[in-house]
This record gives C-alpha cells, sequence and structure tokens, in this order.
C-alpha cells in the first residue's frame, strides 16, 4: 500500500510525531519511507541534499522548481532524532528536567536496520547507537556527567542509566507481552 503526505506546509513536520505519540509510530515510519512523490525519500532518489519546497523539485524539462532549501519539511530530522534514535529532549512529551540533566531514550527501530544520533547537551553529548543483528537489537547509549537517563527498550523493557556508556541487548523482534 502507498501511504503519502496530505499535510499542509506547516503541519508537515508536526505529522510524524504526532502519529507516534498517538499510537500510531508504524503509520509514521512507513510515510517516512515512502519512496515516491510527495515523500522525502523521493528527493533523496532524485539527488537532493537538501529539503526541496516542492515535493518533485523540478519541472518535466530537469529545471529547478521553487526552493531547494526548505526548512519546514526538514523538520522531519527531529522525528528521527526523537523517535528513532530515541533521545527525547526536554521539548518531547518525555519525563525530562531543564538542562537535560534527566531524560529519556526511547528508541523505535520503525523498519530500520540501524539508527544513531548524538545532542550535545550542557553536561556533554549524549548519544544513542542501536542495531538489529538477527535477532537481537543492541542499544548504546552515552550518558555525559551529571545526568541520567530512563532507558526504555523495543518490547517493553526499561533500565535506569546514570553517566558513562550503557550497552542493553534484547531479543528481536519484540517478544509479545
Amino acid at each position: 500500500m502507498h501511504r503519502h503526505l496530505t499535510t499542509g506546509f506547516l503541519s508537515t513536520g508536526l505529522l510524524l510525531p504526532v502519529l507516534a505519540d498517538h499510537g500510531h509510530p508504524e503509520l509514521a515510519c512507513a510515510l517516512l519511507r515512502q519512496s515516491t512523490p510527495p515523500s522525502w525519500l523521493g528527493m533523496i532518489d532524485r539527488g537532493a541534499t537538501t529539503i526541496w519546497e516542492d515535493w518533485h523539485g523540478i519541472d518535466d524539462r530537469g529545471r529547478p522548481k521553487m526552493s531547494y532549501n526548505h526548512y519546514s519539511k526538514g523538520a522531519v530530522v527531529s522525528f528521527l532524532h526523537q523517535y528513532i534514535a530515541g533521545i527525547r529532549l526536554p521539548t518531547a512529551p518525555a519525563p525530562t528536567e531543564a538542562g537535560y540533566r534527566r531524560f529519556l531514550i526511547a528508541p523505535y527501530p520503525g523498519g530500520l536496520a540501524s539508527a544513531s544520533a548524538r545532542h550535545d547537551s550542557l553536561h556533554g553529548p549524549i548519544t544513542s547507537r542501536w542495531r538489529i543483528h538477527g535477532d537481537v537489537f543492541s542499544l548504546t547509549v552515552e550518558i555525559p556527567p551529571g545526568t541520567e537517563a530512563e532507558v526504555r527498550l523495543p518490547g517493553g523493557g526499561s533500565a535506569h542509566a546514570g553517566p558513562g556508556t550503557h550497552t542493553y541487548a534484547v531479543p528481536w523482534p519484540p517478544q509479545a507481552r
């Protein structure tokens, strides 16, 4: 089934997080992975290195259409950071504390095999790196000094992580509970 965006300009960057937060992360990821216009991957497939204002980017003669550097649609990077890699910062709907002293890491693979992200907080870098290899999901997080994180793993497991590097491994796909 082909799933495409049908949002207006201002709501495009909000669509994927809203879907994920309201119980539809699979649909959000299906939209993210769509490769025919209108889609983010459709631009990449046509050579984009920035986000285009027009989903097609070029007209029938190969000439540019509109802007080739458009933030509104580029807001999808926030979804990749907060949901796919799972680093939830104070602006995300998560149990956090000002200054990134407490935060949440809750990755959602969404059909991908790996992801990584880094946030340079006031206390140092926060990183999340995960990979699915065979029947194992492994996650490595780096927590800066003076901070702590709640780590939520796919399938429902969770852990508290203090400063340092922590690695977790759980069966993949998650077991039904």
